[in-house]
């Protein structure tokens, strides 16, 4: 079976890890469910975003609960470090823990680009007009402190 990359450009925002979650209170848990779901953690190269989803991939108890697991587990977790030869995996905090990562929820996409393949090597490329509204509907998140809204480009490998 061939693999495929998406490539997708989107506005959204950003907020630290540790705001998103000291915020945490009954009346905004649903809300900052869905912002761990549906986001990503800024982290390029690495392998923080590996980390995140096995942490927050099944938050069903309450809101205190979970406040306290994601404090515990995003102060005590980085990312990994895989050995390029014979497949060892250690977590690592050398390049810090998740709790002072940022993470970005998009929010309208832009465009989207997919390549499929086994071993695919070269350039894609996709285009579209400047003639779409760049605004984004913030309304939902009001109640989140300390939110920037920023233009995301997401690479996602399956």
């Amino acid at each position: 079976m061939g693999k495929c990359e998406t490539s997708t450009a989107s506005i959204g925002i950003k907020i630290l890890l540790s705001d998103i979650i000291l915020q945490i209170d009954e009346t905004n848990i649903d809300l900052i469910k869905e912002m761990l779901d549906e986001g990503f953690i800024e982290d390029e190269n690495e392998y923080f975003n590996e980390v995140y989803t096995k942490i927050t991939d099944d938050l069903t108890v309450n809101y205190l609960d979970i406040k306290e697991y994601l404090i515990n587990e995003c102060k005590n977790k980085g990312s990994y470090f895989k050995q390029r030869f014979g497949g060892d995996v250690s977590e690592n905090l050398d390049d810090g823990c998740l709790f002072d990562k940022e993470l970005i929820v998009p929010l309208k996409e832009i465009l989207t680009t997919c390549r499929w393949g086994y071993d695919r090597y070269g350039a894609n490329c996709i285009s579209r007009p400047i003639d779409f509204d760049l605004s984004v509907n913030i309304a939902k998140y009001k109640e989140i402190k300390n939110t920037k809204i920023v233009f995301l480009l997401t690479q996602i490998s399956g």
